[in-house]
């Protein structure tokens, strides 16, 4: 959890502090499924409050698919995206890839400056040696 989040977290409901953000109502553990507690909690918390499109509103799934592109196109790379969704394979997390483009070209810039260093290097030591 981010600072940000538990910050807003803490400012929402002092007082009650539970490792889980989303407890079961009945026996306080983790819950098995989110059918209605996700939606309820959304709506408590007034997250789509005034939002009329559908496709901007928060739901479980648009915040995890956020969550992935937004590292993503911050430069994370995919196995890290991976592990942190839990994704069972690289090739779930493949989809997000096209949300950072410029990956190769940053790769082939980054080579293109090792190579320029390496030839300086060399450069300068055949420079000495004459």
């Amino acid at each position: 959890m981010t600072a940000d989040i538990q910050s807003f977290f803490m400012a929402k409901y002092q007082g009650e502090k539970q490792d889980l953000v989303f407890p079961d109502r009945k026996t306080g553990e983790t819950r098995k499924q989110i059918s209605k507690s996700f939606p309820r909690s959304v709506s408590e918390a007034g997250l789509n409050n005034g939002i009329e499109d559908r496709r901007q509103r928060v739901t479980f799934h648009t915040l995890r698919h956020t969550f992935a592109s937004w590292l993503v196109m911050a430069g994370i790379n995919l196995y890290d995206v991976k592990e942190l969704l839990g994704h069972a394979t690289l090739t779930m997390t493949e989809r997000y890839a096209h949300l950072a483009p410029d990956r190769n070209k940053k790769a082939a810039t980054t080579m293109e400056k090792v190579f320029k260093k390496k030839t300086d290097v060399v450069n300068v030591v055949n420079m000495k040696i004459r």
